[in-house]
């Protein structure tokens, strides 16, 4: 069964990332690439549609955009470690962290 595709909008000059709507347990593995904003730097980044879903759902839920999220996660990357890894891990955390608190978690601002 084939996931959906449909853009969604974000904040940067009203440029748009087509995600991928795969269903829940379509994990094929095939890399996408996006551009994105980190720290005002554009940047590419290739992840699996299931990760590019994973992303915009915690934007969603966060109130933020992709790129403020991606910019969040790398200001958690070390200094031997990739983005896509550090997003990958991220992704698993939050998700963790989540699912251990019964839902009731949201990202902590930065600044605060």
């Amino acid at each position: 069964m084939m996931g959906a595709e449909k853009e969604v909008k974000t904040n940067r000059a009203d440029r748009s990332i087509p995600v991928h709507h795969p269903d829940d347990m379509d994990v094929d593995g095939q890399l996408i690439s996006h551009n994105v904003w980190v720290q005002g730097h554009r940047t590419s980044v290739r992840l699996e549609a299931v990760m590019w879903q994973a992303l915009h759902e915690i934007a969603a839920r966060e109130e933020i955009t992709i790129h403020q999220l991606i910019t969040l996660i790398s200001d958690k990357q070390g200094i031997n470690s990739s983005l896509t890894a550090t997003i990958r891990a991220f992704l698993v955390a939050y998700f963790r962290t989540l699912f251990r608190t019964a839902g009731d978690f949201r990202l902590r601002p930065m600044n605060s």
